[in-house]
């Protein structure tokens, strides 16, 4: 039987992926109490923003996560994150080295980490649930916000609080954070434009299983986890591929036809060219994006407040997302508290 659910907090967060929690989390340790809408009761099962740098690494310890990121990571440091840039396919035989973020690791307290963002959520989940004053509302809807005298009145549908299921529900804060996605319906609420810099191509993203392609690259690579293939005929695009894991997990971006179709698209013969020979795969995961830059045009408006790719979107590449929004919500914090 479901019931209204009520909720008061100092601030409101809505969504809880990396940035949204890790803003929950700042804001708890410094005593503010936080509660946390979020539409999805699990975190998704695709490894985007895996590379996190030695600044978030700095976070994540002020965050008290730092050893269950690294007991997490499939992908030990002692192996290396690195990568390279390859001409033509990885078995061309040229290639260079890059992406050595290990160089820079003298000017910060904290390693860079490699983790896939599900198993950061699901950390920072844990980290949430260990702090009194954080809540959170699951499978939660968020619907409409209003300004009150002294705060902000946020509404949702079918959530789910200490085992209770709402039909609908809200919570009153003295501030509002949309740490909910590009396609943030909280920036929708209050009307905060976007500057859009759109880069034009389609791109794909493929997370595939091959333990051939594992075996073949660290034979030829030993230590690396980022691959990049230029092709001359892309003009500066790139193939990328990146390892999940060591048991052959990856994840590959490639520009694609405008017209490419999940089911009909040959993605195997794809990697086959990439590679430079083929190998076995099976696919998890396939879908688009557009490679486009995004950003609004002031970051408030009264007392909501935006983080995260709600502000700023980027191509995936890097991890820039993740760690830039987490800037947003060490910045945002000890302003809000």
């Amino acid at each position: 039987m479901s019931e209204n659910i009520e909720v008061d907090a100092d601030v409101v967060v809505v969504g809880a992926g990396p940035v949204g929690l890790g803003l929950a989390i700042d804001l708890a340790k410094r005593g503010v109490s936080v509660h946390v809408v979020e539409r999805r009761l699990e975190p998704q099962r695709v490894p985007k923003g895996q590379n996190l740098t030695q600044r978030t690494g700095e976070l994540l310890n002020r965050w008290g996560v730092s050893q269950a990121v690294r007991d997490a990571s499939p992908i030990p440091p002692s192996y290396g994150n690195e990568g390279l840039t390859a001409y033509g396919s990885l078995t061309s035989g040229y290639h260079y080295d890059w992406f050595k973020r290990a160089s820079v690791r003298a000017f910060y307290f904290a390693d860079n980490e490699r983790l896939p963002q599900y198993e950061l959520e699901r950390i920072l989940r844990t980290k949430a649930a260990e702090l009194s004053n954080i809540s959170m509302t699951l499978d939660a809807r968020f619907e409409t916000l209003e300004h009150t005298a002294d705060g902000v009145n946020c509404h949702f549908s079918s959530g789910q609080l200490s085992g209770k299921t709402a039909g609908k529900g809200s919570v009153s804060g003295r501030y509002l954070v949309g740490c909910d996605g590009a396609r943030s319906p909280v920036r929708e609420s209050v009307g905060l434009p976007q500057t859009t810099d759109a880069r034009g191509r389609r791109m794909a993203l493929v997370v595939l299983r091959s333990t051939s392609l594992h075996e073949l690259l660290h034979r030829r690579f030993p230590g690396k986890t980022i691959f990049n293939v230029l092709n001359p005929e892309l003009e500066g695009y790139w193939q990328f591929l990146g390892r999940v894991d060591l048991e052959g997990g990856f994840f590959f971006h490639a520009p694609v036809s405008d017209n490419a179709d999940a089911e009909t698209f040959d993605f195997r013969g794809l990697l086959g060219s990439v590679i430079g020979t083929d190998v076995d795969m099976a696919f998890e995961y396939v879908g688009f994006w557009d490679l486009r830059l995004t950003q609004v045009n002031q970051y408030g408006n009264g007392r909501v407040f935006l983080a995260g790719d709600a502000a700023h979107s980027h191509p995936p590449y890097g991890g820039y997302g993740v760690n830039t929004g987490f800037e947003d919500a060490a910045n945002l914090s000890w302003k809000l508290s």
